[in-house]
C-alpha cells in the first residue's frame, strides 16, 4: 500500500471538530479529562523532581505551565514533564490492541503550545482527538495479527510522538505537506524499550514522545524536508518496528471509524495487563469469607502479555510493584482494595504481602483475551474459591463513567490543589470546548498548593 503517511496527514488537515461523532467528541473529554488528572497526581513524584532538576539547568523559557506545580518550563519541557507525571503512576489512559497509552503525550503537547499560541478549547480537544486517533492508527500497523512488534519495544515510545505531532500540527495550521513532514519527523525519533519498565526510565519514554512530537511539528513549520513515505517506505515505520506489517489497517474506515472509542481509562494505578488479576482477586475477596493465612495457593490463567510484561514475584520497590501482577494479586485478597495506598514502599516490603506473593502462579494462555483472567485461590482442607471475568472494568467492554472520571480526578488532583480549586479545574475539563481560549485551564493549573 503507498501513500499511508500522506494520507493520514491530509485526513488531519481536512478533520472538522463538528463533523465528528457526538460520541467521539465527548471521549476527547474524557481523554482530556482524565490526564490532567494523572498529571496532578504525579506530579510531586520523585521521577519528576529529579527530572526537573536536570531541566532547571538548560531551560529555555517559563511561559508554559507544569501541572500540579508552581514552575514554568518553555513548551517543549512542559509537554515533557506533563506528559511524564501522567505516566509516573501508571494511572494513565490505555488502548488494548496496541498497548499504548496515547492521550499522555497527545494532550502534553497539545496544553504545552496552547500557552504559546492562543487556540480555542475546541480546538485542543480537536487535536487531542486526532492525535490519539492516528496514534493508535499507526501503532495498529505492527500490533493487528498477523503483524507482531517485538515485545521488548515500547508502543508509546514508537507512536506517541506521532501523536503529539499530529496534535500540534493540527493547532498550528500546517498544511498537508507540513503535516506529512511533521509525522516524519515524529517517526524519525521514535524508540523506546520495555527493559526501562519499573524504572524512573518507564515514564520518561512518553515524556520524551511528548517533547520530539511537538518538536516535529516546529521542525516542519520551519519547512525542515524529510521522507513523505516514513510510515510505509522500504526502509521505513511498518517493515523496520513490525513482522507481516497491516499498512491498510492505518486508513481502513478513516474518518468513519474512531480507535479513540476504544481507549480504557484506568481504575487501577498499575500497568492494564494486571486489571484483569486485580478483578477476579477483588471479586473474590469481597465476596467470600477466608483467613488469608489459610491460603496454600492462588492460580490464575492469565494472557501471555500478563507474563511478558508484569510478571514480578518479589519487586523491589513500588515502581516494580506497579507492574507486577503478583503484588496486585496479593494485595487485593488481603486488604479488599488496588489503589495508590496499596502500592506503597511499605506495603512492597510488608513481609506478610510478600509471603502471599509467592504463592500465586500463573498460566499464559494465548486465546485468553487481554482484558480477562480467571482464578482458583486454594485454601487449607482443599476449599477452593473461584472468579473469572471476561472483560475488566475500564475496558471498552466495561468502561468507567463520566462521574468515575471525575471522582478519579479530583482525587488525584487533590494532592496538588486546595478543593475548591480542584472542582474548578475539573468543570473546566469537562466544558473546554466552550472556552474561547484553552490557556484560561491553564490559569488555574498554575495555582498548584
Amino acid at each position: 500500500m503507498s501513500a499511508v503517511t500522506r494520507a493520514l496527514a491530509q485526513y488531519a488537515v481536512q478533520s472538522r471538530f463538528d463533523d465528528l461523532p457526538a460520541a467521539v467528541r465527548h471521549e476527547g473529554l474524557r481523554a482530556f479529562t482524565n490526564f490532567v488528572g494523572c498529571a496532578a497526581g504525579a506530579a510531586r513524584e520523585e521521577v519528576v523532581e529529579r527530572t526537573l532538576a536536570v531541566i532547571a539547568e538548560y531551560d529555555a523559557g517559563k511561559h508554559a505551565t507544569v501541572i500540579g506545580r508552581r514552575e514554568r518550563l518553555d513548551a517543549l519541557n512542559a509537554a515533557m514533564i506533563n506528559s511524564l507525571s501522567s505516566a509516573a503512576l501508571s494511572f494513565n489512559d490505555t488502548h488494548y490492541l496496541t498497548v499504548a497509552h496515547p492521550t499522555s503525550p497527545v494532550a502534553a503537547a497539545a496544553l504545552a503550545l496552547s500557552e504559546r499560541r492562543p487556540v480555542s478549547g475546541k480546538a485542543l480537544i480537536h487535536a487531542v482527538i486526532l492525535g490519539v486517533e492516528l496514534q493508535c492508527r499507526v501503532g495498529a500497523i505492527v500490533a493487528t495479527p498477523p503483524a507482531e512488534v517485538c515485545v521488548g519495544l515500547s508502543m508509546q515510545g514508537l507512536v506517541g510522538g506521532l501523536g503529539a505531532a499530529v496534535a500540534a500540527g493540527k493547532l498550528m495550521g500546517l498544511d498537508e505537506t507540513g503535516m506529512c513532514r511533521a509525522l516524519g519527523h515524529a517517526l524519525n525519533q521514535a524508540g523506546g524499550l520495555r527493559e526501562a519498565h519499573a524504572t524512573m526510565g518507564s515514564p520518561f519514554t512518553p515524556g520524551h514522545a511528548a517533547r520530539c512530537g511537538l518538536f516535529a511539528a516546529l521542525l516542519a513549520e520551519r519547512g525542515i524536508t524529510i521522507s513523505d513515505t516514513m510510515i510505509e517506505g522500504v526502509k521505513g515505520f511498518a517493515v523496520t518496528y513490525g513482522r507481516e506489517p497491516q499498512l491498510e489497517v492505518a486508513v481502513k474506515g478513516l474518518g468513519e471509524s474512531f480507535e479513540i472509542l476504544a481507549l480504557a481509562y484506568k481504575p487501577y494505578p498499575s500497568g492494564f495487563v494486571t486489571h484483569p488479576v486485580i478483578d477476579v482477586c477483588l471479586d473474590v475477596a469481597r465476596r467470600e469469607k477466608y483467613d488469608p493465612k489459610e491460603i496454600e495457593r492462588v492460580e490464575l490463567v492469565v494472557n501471555p502479555l500478563t507474563l511478558q510484561l508484569c510478571n514480578r514475584p518479589e519487586p523491589k520497590d513500588r515502581a516494580q510493584a506497579m507492574v507486577s501482577f503478583q503484588h496486585w494479586g496479593a494485595v487485593s485478597l488481603l486488604y479488599q482494595a488496588a489503589g495508590v495506598a496499596q502500592v506503597t514502599q511499605a506495603m512492597v516490603e510488608d513481609p506478610v504481602v510478600a509471603a502471599l506473593r509467592k504463592k500465586i502462579v500463573a498460566t499464559g494462555r494465548e486465546d485468553m483475551a487481554r482484558e480477562a483472567a480467571d482464578l482458583r485461590v486454594v485454601l487449607n482442607g482443599n476449599r477452593v474459591l473461584t472468579a473469572r471475568v471476561e472483560k475488566c472494568i475500564g475496558s471498552a467492554g466495561v468502561p468507567i463513567s463520566d462521574d468515575d472520571i471525575t471522582r478519579k480526578t479530583l482525587g488525584q488532583l487533590q494532592t496538588a490543589y486546595d478543593a475548591g480549586l480542584c472542582e474548578r479545574i475539573v468543570d473546566q475539563c469537562w466544558r473546554m470546548v466552550d472556552a474561547p481560549r484553552a490557556d484560561a485551564l491553564c490559569a488555574l493549573l498554575q495555582q498548584a498548593a
